[in-house]
């Protein structure tokens, strides 16, 4: 599309001027409106591309909220998650001390209950090698009375049953501490089981949440390039805008200057249409008296050619474009020929007069500035019988500017017509052979 746009800018910057230095004709004028049309097509095409990627940029923008909103979410996700595996640690880590002190009441129990069972297998063995029976009968022989001796048998019973209370005891206290111990450790495992499985969830959480952000990269990358796009358009619609302002007004001026010219072309052929009658009725008149016809005192001017350029005088090429003399002839001469009266010198292209004045070497000349097909040229008429159109006179292509003399340096009434590629310079580096633009 912006080659196109392209296109249609150097088609509208470029090609108006040589629609108008040639007049409005009806092509050009189709040409032009066709311009017309295209650029304001080019300006629709250019207002819908901006509406479609200004939408792109709301979809994206809105994706982007979905995904920030996301992105929330797993990070409140993530933070809960994390707290929950603090809490995890902790409590494994106070299990464990539980683990570890429970550990330690149970290796001092069980040394309390090997010394038991130490000295009951003592006793067993005072009791089977007679030591201890005689001690414990000692004890009941030892009685005052009947009731002394029942008594003495009572506490023997008695101290017996508390060492094997005290044994059943330590058995009961050792199998309950295994039994927590066992209890600590499974739910020691499950907790384990249960941190991994809590940072197992964060790492996935965090995964998601570094792929959202890649995602989110992503869609604002997108964005910054449909912004960027939408700019450039932007910046056409601009270029646009202007170039159908530039079309509407160049049209209308167009207009203008093919009726300007259209009347200065009326005026020529009136004028010369009323010379040609007096001078008949002055050659009649004189046929009547007998006397000789009067000479004739005009010269009908060149017929206006298609295209940029026009002959600028009628008459037969005296001298042409470059060696003369041991010199060089920078322009293109255009003899009288004998041809009485005035000999009408005319623009050859469309443009603005910047000089009009005397010459010691020029004699009356006119200078014309033109700006065709994007390039300026200027074009020089010297020797004029006397001072052409006055500076900073808008001319047209073929409107009479001055009639061909004789003064100067001249040898000759002639018209020296010069023709520059660019602006005027005295050392006329930039002359052109005229006869490369003009058909002589």
């Amino acid at each position: 599309m912006r080659r196109k746009i392209g296109t249609v800018a150097i088609a509208a910057v470029i090609g108006f001027s040589g629609f108008f230095s040639t007049g409005l004709t009806d092509t050009a004028s189709a040409n032009l409106k066709e311009k017309l049309n295209d650029v304001q097509n080019e300006q629709s095409n250019n207002e819908s591309t901006r509406s479609g990627k200004q939408d792109e940029v709301n979809q994206l923008q809105a994706e982007q909220k979905t995904l920030e909103e996301e992105v929330k979410q797993l990070d409140l996700a993530v933070g809960e998650t994390t707290a929950k595996i603090s809490a995890k640690k902790e409590e494994i880590d106070g299990t464990r001390q539980d683990i570890t002190k429970l550990q330690e009441e149970i290796v001092v129990l069980k040394e309390r209950i090997e010394k038991r069972n130490e000295l009951l297998k003592d006793r067993a063995r005072s009791f089977q090698q007679g030591g201890g029976a005689v001690n414990y009968l000692d004890v009941l022989l030892g009685a005052q009375s009947f009731g002394d001796f029942i008594d003495r048998v009572g506490a023997v019973a008695t101290i017996v049953q508390a060492d094997r209370d005290i044994l059943k005891a330590h058995q009961e206290d050792l199998q309950l501490l295994e039994d927590k111990e066992l209890e600590l450790k499974e739910t020691l495992a499950s907790l384990e089981q249960q941190l991994t499985e809590l940072e197992a969830m964060e790492a996935q959480l965090r995964q998601q949440i570094k792929e959202k952000d890649a995602l989110m990269a992503q869609l604002k990358k997108k964005e910054q390039e449909t912004m960027v796009e939408i700019h450039e358009l932007e910046n056409e619609a601009q270029i646009l805008a202007a170039q159908e302002k530039a079309i509407r007004a160049e049209i209308q001026a167009a207009e203008e200057r093919a009726r300007k010219e259209a009347e200065e072309r009326a005026r020529i052929e009136a004028e010369n249409a009323r010379k040609a009658e007096e001078a008949r009725r002055a050659a009649e008149e004189a046929k009547a008296a007998g006397k000789p016809a009067p000479p004739a005192h005009v010269s009908s001017p060149p017929p206006v050619s298609s295209g940029s350029w026009t002959r600028p005088a009628t008459g037969s090429v005296t001298s042409g474009y470059g060696g003369r003399w041991g010199g060089s002839h920078y322009g293109v001469d255009i003899g009288k020929n004998g041809r009485s009266g005035d000999v009408p010198v005319v623009a050859a292209a469309s443009g603005t007069v910047f000089q009009s004045y005397y010459s010691s070497s020029y004699g009356n000349v006119v200078f014309i500035t033109h700006y065709i097909d994007g390039q300026t040229f200027t074009s020089v008429y010297a020797h004029l019988e006397r001072p052409g159109v006055p500076a900073g006179t808008s001319v047209s292509k073929g409107q009479q500017i001055g009639v061909m003399g004789n003064t100067g340096y001249s040898f000759g009434a002639h018209l020296h017509f010069e023709l520059h590629k660019g602006s005027w310079n005295g050392s006329k580096s930039n002359a052109v052979n005229p006869a490369n633009y003009i058909n002589f």
